[in-house]
């Protein structure tokens, strides 16, 4: 298989990462607020103080050696399965903003209408390969049954792999009821999710519940854990990590608790926290090392890493939006990230999504994935008998190995200008925001909603209905 690790690390300091992380777990623990969760982990003779759990060795060697290394979920059309681990990068947009940020600047709320759109966009992408299960949080419908809402216009609206929601146990719940309606009490994944956990060494009740909830039906679960550095967790890259790796680890041993070999993917990660403001800082250079080094961590435990994705402290499509989330998302795909979340739209620290953004993000998506894949050595690329027919003498554009590969060879942009400088006076959209709004503007109409069965849909639909009293 191809390795497209480019970016390593040394295993001594690794083991360093690891031991420390042990120890952390042995003499401080980490905290559970769940009641459900502990006594889990009491029946399984685990120490426990409080809410405190304190973990051996052998707990999280056992955990680690339970986890598979790889795993497919399954699409409602099945030629949009992805495999996680596998060696190919997967992607999905935005996770979580609560705003949209217009092109003139403007912040308002995200609306259930702006979910319809992302759907809609990732379903026309060409590098998304899902939906994340909040691409953003709709502030028109009750939050508390939001996730029915997003859920469904993603089933509807899109055939790509799903993503569940974790707010609660019950919305976990609702999530496999949902996905049960496709295809029926299935252990086979078919729903991906992710669990945050709290700084330092903490995990709350509806993270922790959630998780329970889909590792015992088998559904893959992103477990993530990070700090602010300085505020929530040291101020060092190095701290960070023990920190971090020590709170992802216990996540790992208690789903494996629940159902050895639940399909996992570990997260790590750690932003500085701003000096002067106290406010938490996005997609800086410390953020980019916690990107490689997670992929490295991933890499040493043999579980499907995720990472972070297009990130930016900038409101608008401008050089800092532009360098920010290349760094971010260059340094993961070096690295050998298996899944990023927020690739495609995202503004200002996760706090808003762009759909001008989005469209930009796609170019950096594509030429990515173009980088990622290896270099043709075969006796055709190699074209030796070609070369020596011209020699110094002819040109390759009219020949018939470049006719034949012409189309598919490079890496073409459907937003960045490729254009001479004369032309691209000429052209009618120089600004970037511009162009993406009439990228935009054509994808939009040019979509068209993918099958579904019309008795499906309504079963859907029912039981939402149900789930709100309707």
């Amino acid at each position: 298989m191809f390795n497209r690790a480019l970016i390593n690390f040394d295993k001594v300091i690794l083991d360093q990462i690891h031991n420390r992380s042990l120890e952390l777990l042995r003499d401080c623990g980490i905290r559970f607020f769940s009641e459900k969760a502990l006594e889990v982990v009491r029946k399984r003779g685990f120490r426990v103080s409080g809410q405190t759990v304190f973990f051996e060795e052998k707990d999280i060697v056992e955990a680690l050696r339970t986890v598979p290394s790889q795993f497919t979920i399954k699409a409602r059309n099945p030629e949009k399965n992805i495999c996680i681990g596998g060696g190919d990068y997967m992607m999905a947009p935005g996770y979580g903003p609560p705003f949209i940020i217009e092109t003139s600047g403007e912040k308002r709320n995200a609306t259930l209408d702006d979910v319809h759109t992302f759907c809609k966009l990732v379903q026309t992408s060409k590098y998304l390969d899902f939906n994340s299960s909040i691409v953003v949080q709709p502030n028109d419908v009750d939050s508390r049954t939001a996730h029915l809402d997003i859920l469904l216009a993603t089933i509807l609206l899109t055939d790509k792999p799903l993503m569940g929601s974790t707010s609660s146990e019950l919305a976990a719940q609702d999530s496999l009821k949902l996905v049960e309606k496709i295809w029926g009490n299935t252990n086979d994944p078919v729903m991906i999710s992710l669990v945050d956990s709290l700084s330092p060494l903490q995990y709350s009740e509806e993270s922790l519940e959630s998780l329970m909830i889909y590792a015992a039906s088998g559904q893959p679960v992103i477990i993530h854990s990070s700090c602010s550095l300085g505020s929530t967790g040291p101020i060092t890259i190095a701290g960070s990590l023990v920190i971090s790796n020590a709170t992802t680890l216990a996540g790992i041993c208690l789903s494996q608790l629940i159902r050895p070999g639940a399909p996992l993917v570990y997260g790590l990660g750690g932003s500085p926290t701003e000096m002067r403001t106290g406010g938490y800082v996005n997609a800086s250079p410390e953020d980019a090392k916690h990107t490689a080094i997670v992929t490295a961590l991933g890499r040493y435990y043999g579980i499907p890493c995720r990472s972070q994705g297009a990130l930016t402290e900038s409101f608008c499509l401008d050089y800092q939006a532009g360098m920010e989330s290349t760094m971010m998302m260059t340094t993961a795909a070096l690295s050998g990230a298996d899944v990023s979340l927020h690739t495609c739209g995202t503004y200002g620290s996760m706090l808003a999504m762009s759909f001008e953004k989005f469209i930009a993000d796609e170019d950096l998506c594509g030429a990515l994935k173009k980088l990622m894949q290896p270099v043709e050595f075969s006796e055709d690329a190699y074209a030796m008998d070609l070369i020596k027919e011209l020699g110094t003498s002819g040109t390759y554009l009219m020949q018939k190995h470049t006719m034949e590969r012409c189309r598919t060879e490079f890496y073409e942009p459907d937003l960045n200008s490729r254009a001479i400088h004369n032309k691209w006076q000429q052209m009618e959209f120089r600004d970037m925001d511009k162009r993406a709004g009439k990228i935009l503007e054509n994808r939009l109409s040019a979509y068209q909603k993918p099958d579904i069965d019309p008795q499906l849909e309504r079963d859907l639909t029912k039981f939402i209905d149900q789930r709100k009293g309707n």
